[in-house]
């Protein structure tokens, strides 16, 4: 059963758009990461995200790849960036 990684990013005052475009082609480079099926990221279009501007959606093979995605040194990297310049909601689900 796949596993789907929602985050939903808020970028903190100050962080413009182009630092939220850098930050998101760092998420989709992550592709090359055990488990990892697909990956997608990009700007929110609503007004019902409870201020989140940005999305990233991660398929998982299986919800046995969710703890070596996170811990894997590359998405290590990548989170503290990201939770230096943004508030940050995730949510995994399978299907």
């Amino acid at each position: 059963m796949a596993l789907e990684h929602m985050v939903w990013l808020t970028p903190k005052v100050g962080v413009g758009d182009a630092k939220m475009e850098e930050i998101l082609a760092s998420i989709r480079a992550l592709t090359h990461l055990p488990g990892v099926m697909a990956i997608s990221a990009g700007r929110n279009i609503t007004e019902r995200a409870n201020g989140a501007t940005h999305g990233v959606l991660v398929t998982l093979g299986s919800a046995n790849d969710l703890s070596g995605y996170l811990e894997h040194p590359d998405h290590q990297a990548v989170g503290t960036v990201l939770r230096e310049h943004c508030d940050v909601l995730a949510l995994d689900y399978e299907r």
